[in-house]
């Protein structure tokens, strides 16, 4: 078992560049909500579209000291496109604030601007000397949003929504180039000092992306530290061969798409990643690769504005950032949140009014199954409605996963974080988006896909999502044996009001997608709320003895008050559809069944008898 982690800690422990950070108590999550100090002064990473990592960090102070004006901030992306969308984001946002009546400034014309930053060695012989420097041969260029400090939240939010940021690895190879050309200028020119602002946030930016916030050596020496540690993480995963040169990028994203799309050759499937996807004509390039799990979403959605520019449906109680791009970005979403019963009556009454006004609706978005109710809608009927009036539908399979269900041959577009359980180690993001090749509106998804898609999964990313994918397949049906044991436990104990798991929830909406083979299952997430209520479910959740953070699909429990994370400033909102501010979300991982066990029933021993109450 992974023992729990401290507070603002990596997670997992002592990971670079990990996805999750633990927050260990109840009330660490709250107050992390609440921006504590005692919180926020720990973390030391963070969800990335949260939490702008360490090394993005240090590159935003390296170009604001380059570049920005005094009372100025910056945000860094990895193409001109999502810098420019970014500054449509805040121009739009901040006027809708204004019309709100909210205090917000809002920004002259011109005042937001791009700046390019490239990331090229001056001595490339002296670059290439070490295991990093061999990355590329080709400068690499970000690009720069210089804004007004007090618009950076609307920035922010950007950043969050879309997941079009810079990868924390390519930030930090910005910043290793800049540190060998603060070299190579210093034995060139060995009487002029460096510049001070400029050289020391570089070395802090090496200081702060190290797993500790304990006290260290100076920031000089914790530069040559952190370098040495990077060389040494690169050498060894090259080494004994779990990772390829990240200059082989291409092929590596390459197998990734045929991995996605079943297209596997013969060497492949021997190592056991085969799955078929149950669509004919489907191939590798029907698969697109975008740098996270949300900006598969948004680059769906704006492929399907670039088509029709009209409103959508989303079909049922999403992930937050879903419903945040299809509310912010077009001309609006239709929000039903049940995600069945009367709210398939209501969905075609929306679909029949737009198309008698001549305003088709452009595309219902569903989860399936969703999170975190674990509901799965009905693909059969909502695929009858999209095909009656014209709609995209476009399903999110994050949860279930292709291993478990099959989505694709129900939907025109199917959409995935790759950061889930397709990769596991929790250490590298990643999004994929599925074309099915046999629907009526392909030819036109393709095209627009065509004049909005990107390849910007930087090349270090692809490199470990390959080789955390490889056993994605061996390792599913061992997570579906174990979740459905621990929701079998929970959901016997006379301390637990409701266990949402797809086995239990709509489950015959998702026999009808679940794939007919012995190694299928109801996939690894599950969440859980309590007679006791709020207080039944600290006492569960603070005696966990697991890792505890955001995230999901981990090959190790994870577990976090979700509602607390995702809804904390809407709380009776999200209750209105189930989404209970004491519901703990719980990821299922590869611990042996019978540890697992006897922490699960440890923690719902913790609950006291006094907690219980009818709900």
């Amino acid at each position: 078992m992974h023992s729990q982690v401290p507070l603002g800690e990596c997670v997992p422990a002592s990971t670079r560049y990990a996805v999750s950070v633990s927050l260990p108590t109840w009330q660490d999550n709250v107050d992390y909500e609440l921006g504590a100090p005692r919180v926020l002064e720990r973390m030391v990473s963070g969800y990335p579209r949260f939490f702008i990592a360490k090394p993005i960090q240090a590159l935003v102070e390296l170009v604001k000291d380059r570049f920005a004006l005094p009372n100025e901030t910056a945000m860094v992306f990895p193409s001109p496109a999502c810098a420019e969308r970014c500054i449509a984001y805040i121009y739009d946002q901040a006027a809708k604030q204004r019309s709100a009546g909210l205090a917000c400034e809002q920004p002259a014309r011109g005042q937001l601007r791009v700046v390019q930053y490239v990331a090229e060695p001056i001595d490339k012989r002296a670059a290439a000397l070490d295991t990093i420097g061999r990355l590329l041969e080709s400068p690499i260029a970000i690009y720069c949003v210089l804004l007004p400090e007090d618009l950076f939240p609307l920035a922010k939010q950007y950043w969050q929504h879309t997941g079009s940021g810079i990868s924390a690895r390519l930030a930090d190879y910005c910043l290793h180039i800049a540190r060998v050309n603060e070299e190579c200028e210093r034995e060139v020119r060995p009487f002029l000092p460096a510049s001070k602002g400029a050289s020391a946030r570089r070395k802090i930016g090496y200081q702060a992306a190290g797993p500790s916030v304990s006290p260290g050596p100076a920031a000089g020496d914790e530069a040559q530290l952190y370098e040495a540690g990077f060389e040494a993480d690169a050498y060894m995963e090259e080494r004994f061969g779990r990772n390829c040169d990240p200059r082989h990028a291409a092929e590596m994203k390459a197998v990734l798409r045929r991995r996605i799309a079943g297209a596997l050759s013969a060497e492949e499937q021997k190592q056991g990643a085969q799955v078929e996807r149950g669509v004919t004509g489907l191939t590798s390039d029907d698969v697109y690769l975008v740098s996270t799990g949300m900006g598969a979403v948004y680059y769906a959605h704006l492929a399907l504005l670039g088509m029709s520019g009209r409103k959508s449906v989303c079909f049922g109680f999403p992930y937050t950032d879903t419903l945040k791009i299809l509310e912010k970005f077009g001309p609006g979403v239709y929000f039903l949140g049940h995600g069945e019963g009367s709210d398939y009556d209501e969905l075609e009454r929306i679909l029949e009014r737009h198309a008698e006004s001549q305003d088709p609706i452009q595309a219902i978005f569903a989860e399936c199954p969703s999170n975190p109710l674990l509901k799965t809608a009905d693909l059969s009927r909502l695929r009858e409605l999209a095909d009656r009036h014209g709609a995209a539908l476009v399903v999110d399979e994050t949860i279930g996963s292709f291993a478990n269900v099959d989505v694709l041959s129900w939907a025109d577009v199917v959409v995935s974080s790759l950061t889930k359980v397709f990769s596991g180690d929790s250490n590298v993001m990643g999004g994929s988006i599925v074309l099915n090749p046999n629907r009526a509106l392909y030819q036109p998804l393709r095209a627009a896909m065509g004049a909005v898609f990107e390849d910007l999964m930087w090349c270090e990313d692809a490199v470990f999502l390959e080789r955390n994918s490889r056993d994605f397949m061996k390792r599913v049906p061992g997570i579906n044996r174990n979740a459905l044991a621990v929701a079998e436990l929970l959901k016997a104990s006379s301390k637990v009001a409701q266990v949402r798991y797809p086995k239990f929830t709509t489950a015959e909406n998702y026999a009808r997608i679940m794939r007919p083979t012995s190694e299928a299952g109801y996939g690894g997430l599950l969440s859980v709320e309590f007679v006791g209520g709020e207080s039944a479910s600290r006492a569960f959740y603070d005696s966990l003895a697991c890792c505890k953070g955001p995230s999901l699909g981990t090959n190790f429990t994870l577990a976090s008050p979700y509602t607390i994370l995702a809804h904390f400033t809407e709380l009776e909102w999200a209750a209105k559809y189930g989404v209970h501010a004491d519901l703990v979300r719980i990821s299922i991982g590869l611990e042996p069944l019978d540890e697992l066990l006897a922490m699960f029933q440890a923690a719902l021993d913790a609950i006291p008898a006094a907690a219980a109450r009818p709900r």
